[in-house]
């Protein structure tokens, strides 16, 4: 995948905690993406439900200031933007679970990738790749 300038890519929950909480193996990767986003080049999304489940183990953990970290990370990030569900999502989630048989978290985050006219999803999640093995790549993976 070539970080192109005026991307738009989809980034799943799993790349965005290791970005934060630095992954020894992926945190660099993940970084490439988001340092474009930096200068402007790209444009990285995300989901209500990334946001869900990036919070739900350092609040369970009593992890406050990583809550807070991540909080500063989804609301000050250049170039960054988290998508709520509406409608129109809702009703594309429900044809993606109904063609592809994936739980509703992965399916809302590819609807909003599809809805958003994304160029990439970034993944850990192997499975994924059925969605769309052009399109879907998974971190560490060259495609």
């Amino acid at each position: 995948m070539e970080l192109n300038k005026n991307l738009r890519i989809f980034v799943d929950t799993a790349p965005i905690i290791y970005l934060i909480e630095e992954h020894p193996v992926y945190s660099h990767e993940v970084s490439e993406i988001f340092d474009k986003t930096s200068t402007g080049n790209i444009q990285v999304i995300t989901s209500v439900i990334t946001l869900i489940e990036v919070l739900t183990k350092p609040y369970k953990l009593d992890q406050i200031d990583l809550v807070n970290t991540y909080r500063d990370f989804f609301c000050n990030s250049k170039g960054f933007s988290v998508i709520d569900i509406n409608t129109d999502i809702a009703e594309l989630t429900a044809k993606i679970r109904a063609e592809f048989g994936f739980k509703l978290p992965d399916a809302v985050q590819l609807a909003i990738f599809e809805h958003n006219g994304c160029d990439y999803f970034i993944t850990n999640d192997k499975q994924l790749k059925k969605y769309d093995i052009n399109r879907v790549h998974v971190l560490g993976e060259n495609n």
